[in-house]
Order: structure tokens, then sequence, then C-alpha cells
């Protein structure tokens, strides 16, 4: 009875902050500064703190990379008993071990760090929590508290606390994006029927800089400037803290006491998981959306580069939760060229995240490796006729060591009988948000008869996809499709794929793969290959994409611009090398004008 009150309660207060959430407004922007500061000044760090382990390595390191700007810096950790899930005790020994190792090392910044043990009994618990805050902060004379849930990740703790003195704001946050429908650290969602969309768009994709004034709308990360005597007098006197009702949210008191409130975004502050509805009661999605957080930030760098992992604390150990997954998988190949590390270093740190494991192998590089010697030993031909639809030419060097690459794992699977299945994922890939707990649902139907798992894939026909027949709700039977930024293989299909000797009449590999399940639209092509009867199927949607789509600005090809494997007046194969340069963006126009799809569907 207890825990479905506390239920009740928690989806309670996200439902009335979601209903208010739209109908706040964005009126304007300031940023100018007020009041001057002062030595004599004491900053509170307050943060909630849930039963969930898997965050505590990077909140911790956060925290201990805080510099204080005041004169005296406090920490308060509230540890919250609410969900009484296995993982409490653990998350309670943890917490203790850190701030003991914290005392003793001399790195902390704080004066004092406590931890509160906050145990949820009745429906007016909640205001409770906020009058034990405001209470201490009024107890310890303090100039400015920080909230923030410890879900948050912040990229640069080391200055936050100086940036948000400097804004010089009575109550305010900063602008926290997350990875999915513009959820921040205040209300507005992806929701285009609420008041100003078009100019919160602007501000959470940066493309407005500064500090905005909104009607309220703030949550998960609050900063008070107690030096404003209206922020003081609300929050601060005994008189009014005391009258606050169990209801009322932060914000809400705020916009009925018309303190004003703001975003800023003109430094990157951090990340923030996208919270629904339907995760309340459901950990594990509380648990993929944070997960994805740390993979995606990675990818955030300029210039396809990619960014270091979030830092985790090296004070204690944290070890990972369980042993890492193939997902019943024999293996999982991840295709990397040697001379690109840096995809090697990004996956790695990647799959670490995840708790996948994952062998790498050297992809034949058509730039290096490559050469007439090289293909006359392979007894290498080139498909009668074959020629680029887009490019107008015979394959390159990249397309024939892209083909090498998944053709060797095709016959490393049938050497060491793997009769589990593969997957093999591509250095370029990027993984969707319920990519583990779609793919682990699948494989666990052993009763599904597949041969071939697009995960990812380019939609050529759409309008041949049959998106209303699903099989097991993720999967659909694919039309025509490119790609092999990552497919799982059975072994039989790794035997119809090798079985066809197609190194003697080779094409690119993502034009091979849909004419041998029987999907290919080039019927001159097809009658070169007998044993069409792989059986595919395709997550819809895909669950991992490509980094960076062909055409982009950031795209790099690691196929293009290298020597044509082309023919001669006979048809006969010619290995001797012609470089060709490839002009990307008129290949993307063309593809584009030929084949009609949306962004959504590659």
């Amino acid at each position: 009875m207890k825990n479905q009150l506390i239920s009740i309660l928690i989806f309670f207060f996200f439902l009335i902050v979601f209903i208010n959430g739209k109908k706040y407004h964005l009126f304007g922007e300031n940023e100018s500064s007020t009041i001057s500061s002062t030595n004599d000044q004491r900053l509170l760090v307050d943060v909630d703190i849930y039963n969930r382990p898997y965050v505590l390595p990077y909140l911790l390191r956060q925290l201990e990379q805080l510099t204080c700007p005041c004169s005296q810096c406090y920490l308060d950790l509230h540890l919250y008993h609410v969900f009484n899930t296995i993982a409490e005790n653990e998350t309670t020994r943890l917490l203790y071990e850190w701030v003991s190792a914290m005392k003793k090392s001399d790195q902390t910044i704080f004066t004092t760090i406590t931890i509160h043990e906050w145990t949820s009994q009745t429906n007016n618990d909640r205001v409770n929590r906020l009058y034990d805050v405001m209470k201490r902060s009024s107890e310890l004379e303090i100039t400015y508290l920080v909230m923030f849930d410890s879900m948050i990740i912040l990229l640069e703790p080391e200055k936050i606390l100086s940036i948000l003195i400097s804004k010089d704001k009575p109550l305010m946050t900063p602008l926290l994006r997350s990875t999915k429908d513009m959820y921040t650290s205040t209300f507005y969602l992806n929701d285009q029927q609420t008041p100003d969309f078009y100019a919160y768009r602007q501000i959470y994709e940066r493309k407005k800089l500064g500090c905005f004034l909104i009607n309220g709308g703030i949550k998960d990360f609050y900063f008070f400037n107690f030096n404003y005597p209206q922020i003081r007098n609300v929050f601060l006197t005994n008189e009014n803290y005391e009258k606050f009702q169990p209801e009322s949210a932060i914000d809400v008191i705020a916009r009925e006491n018309s303190i004003p409130s703001y975003v800023c975004n003109r430094e990157e502050f951090g990340y923030i998981p996208a919270q629904f509805l339907e995760a309340l009661n459901d950990e594990s999605i509380i648990h993929d959306f944070y997960i994805h957080l740390l993979v995606e930030h990675q990818l955030n760098g300029p210039s396809q580069t990619y960014l270091s992992p979030i830092p985790r604390t090296s004070l204690i150990n944290i070890p990972l939760s369980k042993e890492k997954t193939k997902f019943g998988l024999d293996e999982i190949y991840v295709i990397n060229l040697v001379r690109r590390n840096d995809r090697r270093e990004r996956l790695q740190a990647t799959f670490d995240i995840l708790n996948i494991s994952v062998r790498f192998f050297d992809a034949i590089d058509g730039k290096s490796t490559i050469n007439q010697k090289y293909l006359e030993n392979l007894n290498v031909r080139l498909l009668p006729n074959y020629e680029d639809p887009y490019n107008q030419r015979p394959m390159n060097y990249g397309e024939l060591g892209c083909f090498f690459s998944h053709y060797f794992i095709w016959e490393d699977m049938i050497k060491n009988e793997y009769s589990n299945g593969i997957l093999i994922l591509e250095d370029d890939v990027r993984f969707d948000v319920y990519f583990k707990y779609k793919l682990e649902k699948i494989l666990l139907n052993h009763s599904l008869d597949w041969d071939i798992l697009y995960l990812g894939r380019k939609i050529m026909r759409s309008n041949e996809e049959n998106y209303e027949q699903t099989i097991e709700t993720f999967l659909i039977e694919p039309s025509y499709s490119h790609w092999t930024v990552g497919y799982a293989l059975s072994l039989r299909g790794a035997r119809i794929l090798i079985n066809e000797n197609p190194l003697q009449k080779i094409l690119p590999v993502d034009e091979y793969l849909p004419i041998m399940y029987d999907h290919h639209p080039n019927t001159q092509w097809k009658n070169h290959f007998h044993n069409r009867k792989l059986k595919a199927y395709a997550f819809h949607p895909s669950i991992l994409t490509p980094t960076h789509y062909f055409g982009e600005p950031n795209y790099i090809s690691d196929t293009e611009n290298t020597p044509i494997f082309g023919q001669n007046d006979k048809n006969e194969s010619v290995t001797t090398p012609i470089v060709v340069s490839v002009d990307v963006v008129a290949t993307q126009k063309r593809i584009e004008e030929s084949t009609s799809m949306k962004k959504d569907e590659l």
C-alpha cells in the first residue's frame, strides 16, 4: 500500500507540471548585471540522488570537479529511499564511501559534505523536502543555492558555479539539452502548438544566445540568487516556506509571486535525460535514456571529431553491474580501418558504456592494402555490365575493401561454425536509445526463422515497403535496401552468401545482399546469382544509423577517391588502377532526384 501511494504521488506531481508546462511563454531576454559580488558569499549545492548506482560514477566525478567561487561552499546530498529497489543498499554504501574518500582527499572544495537520507511517508513529503532545503539555506546564511537532480550531466562543472553567479538572475536554469524531442531543463516540449514554439526552438538550438525571461517552467535544475530581496522573502523566511502547499513546485511558487525566471544558453552546460509519463514507474526506461546521453555525447564534436567520454570518479571503485553481453550471439564483429583509430576509440568507449562485448576486425583498406596482385590472388572479377547507377562508374578499391571485409567475416563465421549467429557493425554506427532492448527481444524469440536481420538500412523504394505487416512488433520484410552499417547473420545465411562465389562476379556488398534475398530491381544483375533465398527481416524503425549521412557537411567517406576496378571492351575485369574523384554533393543530388525518401526512412 505504501509503494502504491508513493507511485501515485510521483505520477500526479509530474502530471501537474506537465500540464502547466504548456502554459509557459517566452517574452524577452536580459543579461545585464546589477548586483556586485562581495567576498562574503556562501553557496549551497543540493543534489537529489535516487537508487541508481549506474549514475554515481559520473555524478560524483562532476562534484569532484566543481570549483567554489565563494568564501564557503557546502554540499548536501539528499539520498532518496522511495523506489524500494535492490540497488538501495548499494547506492547508500557507495555514497558514504565516496564522502569518506573526499574528506581524505586534497581536492574537495566544500566546507562540509552532508548526506540526508530521505524517505517518502506522506503526501506532504515533497513540500517537507523543499522546506528542509530552504530552512538549511536560511540557517547557513546562503547567498546562492543550486538544486539539481543526479541524472543531469554537466559538461564543464569546474566553471558552472562561477558562470551561474555571473548571470546575476534571481531564479534561473542553464539550458540542458536531451537527445530526444527538445526535452530540456524547462517544460518546453517538442509541441508545435505551444506558444512561442519557434522562439524556443531558436534558443534550444542555440541560434539565439543569452538569458531569456520565461514565465515559470523550470525543472530539475534551479539556481537561486538570494541577493534579490524578493527571492529571499518568498523562499527563506519562515512565514513563507512553512505555507508551501503540497502541489506547489518551485517554478509555480515563483510564478505566483511574480519572481522573474530565466533560461540561459550562451554556454553549453550539459544534458538532461528525456522523461515521459510512461517512464515514471519503469526504471529500465530511465536507465536507457541516461546511458543514451553518455553514448551520444561522444558524437557532439565538431567536423566529425569525437569527444572524450564523460569521465568517471576514480576516488572509489564502482564496478559494472553485470558481465558484458553478446545478446546470445557467438560473436559481434566491428569493422574498423586501422588508420581510423579515432573511430575505434569512440566505439570502444561506447561498448564499455553499453556493456557489450565485441571483437574489432581490421578492415581491408582500399587506399593502402588493395593492389593488382591482391586482386589477382583472390581471382576477383567484376560483375558483367556492372556500373554504379549514381556515379556511372565501376567499383572502386574502397568498395572492394568494404566487400572483402564483410566476406572474410562470413568466412570466419563458417570456419568457427557460429551456429548462434553473429552481429556485424561498421565503425560509423550510431545506436538508438532502445537498441539493446529491441535486439534482445527479437533474438530471444528462437522460433523466428531468419538469415539476415537489418538493424539499420537505407530504404531505396519506400513505396514497396510493407509497413503494416510487422513481425514480432519491431520487424518487417525489407524491400530493396542499401547500407551495411549493422546486421545480424545466421550460419545458414553466411553459407548462402559464400556459396554463390561472389568474388568472381563482385559488386558492392549493399547491392549483393538485397539480390540474395531477392528484392533487387536489376533483373540483369540478379540473374548471375541463383540461390537467392536469404530470409531477411529489418527493424522498423531502424535501431542503428550512421553517425553522418552521405552529403552532409561533416560526412567523410573512406571508400571514395580510391582507384577504379574496371572492365575492358571484352567485358573482362581490369585491375590497373585509375583514380577517380567523386563529387559527393552532386552525387547526393542525383540520388535524391531518383529516389524519393525522407531522412527518417534512411
